[in-house]
């Protein structure tokens, strides 16, 4: 009987254990005059490659979205898209950031943690793009990211075949493959104060 029991603990342990699913990490959201604002601390995009090209010197840029949904994975109503510059001061060892798009805006001296957030938190979505989900119906968010350094196309001048031109193709090809988890929270309701998807 105990080694039967001894036996069975030993399968358990070797079971693995479940994950996290993404959608589970806490994302809140809150409107703050006619915009929805979201706060989602779990939610991270600066690692690995990335941020070792960072830690290196080198400036890295990524594309921000917020969708709106009617329902988990089902297709977006409306969706808000940002995309930022980032760098690292090595002696200080702080990111600074810069939003590149129709609406420039600039933040430095920041940790890790504390650049992801500033990122998120500047996806202000209109409550006028939500129409009828919030007030009369619930909605959900998702947030995803995709990383810019190398998705431009190649320069016509040197369209030449070369051996650095094959390798930077299959780099960008395996990067565009495994597009990174989003993380998706709900439901929501109109008017919200800072209320907190559910584990």
């Amino acid at each position: 009987m105990v080694a039967t029991a001894r036996r069975a603990i030993v399968m358990l342990a070797l079971l693995p254990w479940p994950t996290v699913p993404v959608s589970a990490q806490a994302l809140a959201v809150d409107a703050v005059g006619d915009a929805l604002k979201i706060r989602a601390p779990g939610f991270s995009f600066l690692k690995g490659d990335p941020l070792a090209r960072l830690k290196d010197g080198r400036a890295v840029r990524v594309e921000l979205a917020a969708l709106v949904l009617p329902g988990p994975g089902k297709s977006p109503t409306s969706a808000t898209r940002r995309t930022y510059s980032l760098s690292y001061d090595l002696w200080e060892e702080r990111f600074a950031v810069t939003a590149v798009d129709a609406q420039p805006q600039s933040v430095s001296h920041l940790t890790l943690a504390a650049a992801e957030a500033w990122c998120v938190e500047q996806l202000t979505i209109p409550l006028r793009a939500f129409g009828t989900l919030g007030r009369d119906l619930p909605f959900w968010i998702r947030l995803e990211y995709r990383m810019l350094d190398g998705d431009a196309s190649p320069d016509p001048a040197d369209s030449g075949y070369t051996l650095q031109a094959l390798i930077e193709a299959l780099s960008r090809r395996r990067k565009t493959e495994s597009a990174p988890p989003p993380l998706e929270g709900g439901p929501f309701r109109l008017p919200i104060r800072a209320r907190t998807s559910p584990p």
